[in-house]
């Protein structure tokens, strides 16, 4: 008769335990990591192909330098993230953002990313410029620089460091 009480007790502070690491667990996850993969896909390593990738085939002529951003409607760091990439956008010459959009609901994103970059809608998730830098995440952001990219980053403000040292 005296084990049921200690019993109860027991699983009762079990219980507790669980609900305390449970909301730990819901905390961290709405505070967020920065980026998330991409639908269906389970994000592994940068959000992007590597520095030094050569890219071809996406636009007619990669000069000089360009800041290319990726993002999809719903996604929210990509949404956390926007004004500081937008920010960080009005101070670079030449800018692209590719939206990733196959239930065609970007307008919004498309309108704000308009004020500071030339866009590009992709509909499909091999699109041309999402198989061209392998994207595998949103949001995702890299520096193309004479048509190789030397910087990328899961927060556009990451990207200035890496840029640097590699100019170095």
């Amino acid at each position: 008769m005296n084990a049921l009480p200690f019993a109860v007790s027991l699983i009762g502070a079990l219980c507790l335990l669980n609900l305390l690491l449970t909301f730990g667990v819901i905390r961290r996850l709405r505070q967020g990591t920065g980026s998330l993969p991409a639908p269906g896909n389970a994000m592994q390593g940068p959000p992007m192909a590597t520095v030094g990738t050569i890219v071809r085939g996406t636009a007619s002529d990669w000069d000089g330098e360009t800041v290319v951003g990726f993002f999809t409607p719903g996604c929210g760091p990509c949404e956390q993230q926007l004004p500081a990439f937008i920010e960080y956008a009005r101070t670079r010459e030449q800018v692209l953002a590719v939206v990733f959009d196959p239930a065609n609901e970007s307008a919004k994103l498309v309108r704000e990313l308009g004020q500071v970059a030339r866009v590009v809608v992709e509909d499909v998730p091999d699109g041309a410029y999402q198989k061209v830098f392998q994207v595998k995440g949103y949001p995702g952001y890299c520096v193309v620089r004479d048509g190789t990219i030397v910087s990328v980053a899961g927060r556009a403000g990451d990207l200035d460091d890496q840029a640097a040292r590699i100019a170095a």
